[in-house]
């Protein structure tokens, strides 16, 4: 979970900008981020602001402008990140964002070359020294395509954390999960963005179980 609080402010107002720079430039290191986002998590007091600083680090080239989404009602949103996103997976690796930020992990890795080379997960969730594979279904994958997925889990020896967009679609991926039924997780995005550590992951058998929080982290990644 990333803190929401902002660094301390100092006296030295310059010396709070470059802090709170190098605060960002770290978290786009990993994750795809609008204005709205930087507010939510107390980084910024405004979107305007936000803005506003993200545009001067953009133009330094110290991040980049990769796109914009429509994730809500309203005007679309300008997404900034360190690594090149395809734009037509920006919808989901903001979405991605979303739902990382509100895990309590030690560490989360995600990107090109970043992850596992083999099985290609969305996230890579570390939690007091355990590895979770984390995929984000937005239900664009056919079934054939998703149980093509399944396969590639084959032999992986961590658990896998599926959120699809709907209770519907969750029981008809944890339905064809065959082979993973002993390392596969399910829920739905709203459970998940509400509390992913409250026991919303559902195994093949139907039963439910909760993702642990990382001992004594009270944000990061």
């Amino acid at each position: 979970m990333v803190s929401h609080a902002s660094p301390g402010r100092p006296v030295n107002g310059n010396h709070y900008a470059r802090e709170r720079d190098a605060r960002v430039c770290w978290l786009l290191d990993t994750h795809p981020v609008t204005a709205a986002m930087l507010v939510a998590v107390g980084w910024f007091p405004s979107k305007n602001k936000a803005l506003k600083r993200l545009r001067r680090l953009s133009a330094r080239k110290r991040v980049r402008l990769v796109g914009t989404v429509c994730r809500k009602a309203g005007r679309p949103e300008h997404v900034y990140c360190r690594w090149r996103v395809k734009l037509d997976h920006l919808p989901h690796e903001v979405e991605l964002t979303e739902l990382c930020f509100r895990l309590h992990a030690g560490k989360i890795i995600r990107g090109p070359g970043a992850v596992d080379a083999r099985v290609r997960p969305d996230a890579e969730v570390w939690i007091d020294g355990r590895v979770y594979y984390l995929e984000l279904d937005r239900g664009s994958m056919g079934y054939r395509q998703v149980e093509g997925r399944f396969r590639t889990y084959a032999g992986c020896p961590h658990l896998s954390l599926w959120v699809c967009p709907t209770p519907e679609r969750a029981e008809a991926l944890r339905a064809r999960a065959g082979g993973l039924r002993s390392t596969a997780l399910f829920t739905t995005w709203a459970e998940a963005v509400a509390d992913p550590h409250a026991a919303i992951w559902r195994d093949a058998a139907g039963g439910c179980a909760a993702l642990p929080r990382h001992a004594g982290q009270n944000g990061g990644q």
